[in-house]
């Protein structure tokens, strides 16, 4: 059975038009013995969709089939924020261009396993979620040798029949540097569930998205893990009622505050709200944010404290510090205070 044969017009047709049981069988045949993708229920894209209510998914919500010991996005989260960035690798960039040629090239299935196995062996030295610029950039230099039309069929392939995360990340990241209809849709119904919200959130934030910043600020309000730390991370403060809710709400995740507390600082417009009549609300609300991200934790500091810290102690003639918090913040700040 040919690879394309079971797959829908990519371009001009939404993801919700297409399930992957009418389009997409659970294995692929190839010349020889079946793929196996596991043995999951349905697809991933699939189970889903059937568990989302008004882009919500149950607070306990996990893929039964997907057995460990990480909380869904934990191990992108640890590898984003806890290792340092990837340098640069020819011999990477090769094996990652060989994997992409053969699925520009695939007509029958023929170079599924071949694939899989490239990027199972990278997904196992680097994390997947650190090749997500590195596979988009090798995309974009060698589009010309390329068939990138097949690419995005397979990237919609892998994201409506995939049973395993690795097959979902990459179709998620394959699919993230192409501006097609679909693509928007896919990310907002992957992105509800934590363990693929920095996917969404990464192609939602840009600009090249008309509607992209506003689907992002739903996407973040509506999870709850690291998916929201993700979607706070490239959320862009651009409304009043996204700063307000990056002050009061942004930091607060089942995770650590403190991954998101210095980033609501900053976008909420923390320091010009400092330097103008704020409220009592609004203060407290930077004090708590202040007090989270110079706790000792993950990701402890703010940026331009210098500036932010005395500026807070200053309204403080104004509205009362807690002693605990004002402490603090003298101890963090006396080199410029």
């Amino acid at each position: 059975m040919a690879l394309f044969s079971m797959i829908k017009e990519a371009f001009g047709k939404g993801s919700k038009d297409r399930t992957a049981g009418e389009a997409l069988p659970e294995t692929v045949e190839t010349n020889d013995d079946p793929v196996p993708c596991g043995e999951p229920e349905c697809p991933i894209y699939e189970y889903i969709k059937k568990h989302t209510k008004d882009m919500r998914l149950p607070p306990d919500f996990r893929i039964p089939w997907i057995r460990g010991e990480w909380a869904p996005g934990a191990q992108d989260g640890v590898f984003l924020y806890h290792m340092a960035p990837l340098q640069p690798d020819p011999a990477r960039e090769e094996k990652i261009l060989e994997a992409l040629t053969m699925m520009s090239d695939e007509e029958n299935g023929q170079y599924i396993e071949k694939v899989f196995a490239i990027f199972e062996e990278l997904d196992k030295k680097t994390g997947i979620v650190r090749l997500f610029d590195e596979i988009s950039r090798v995309i974009a230099l060698h589009q010309a040798d390329l068939n990138l039309v097949n690419l995005v069929k397979y990237g919609d392939w892998l994201i409506c029949s995939g049973v395993s995360l690795l097959s979902v990340k990459l179709g998620l990241t394959v699919l993230s540097g192409f501006h097609v209809p679909f693509v928007e849709e896919v990310m907002m119904e992957f992105g509800v569930y934590d363990e693929f919200t920095y996917y969404a959130a990464r192609v939602l934030s840009r600009e090249t998205w008309e509607n992209g910043n506003e689907e992002l600020f739903r996407l973040a309000r509506n999870v709850r893990g690291w998916g929201r730390i993700h979607a706070v991370e490239y959320l862009r403060p651009e409304t009043q009622e996204i700063r307000d809710w990056l002050l009061y709400e942004g930091a607060d995740n089942e995770i650590v505050s403190q991954y998101s507390a210095d980033t609501c600082l900053q976008k909420s417009g923390a320091e010009s709200r400092l330097d103008s009549a704020l409220s009592a609300g609004e203060f407290e609300a930077v004090g708590k944010l202040i007090q989270t991200a110079l706790e000792s934790g993950p990701c402890p500091g703010i940026t331009d404290g210098e500036r932010i810290l005395p500026k807070y102690l200053e309204k403080g003639k104004e509205f009362p510090i807690e002693p605990e918090l004002r402490q603090m913040i003298l101890d963090s700040s006396s080199n410029f205070l």
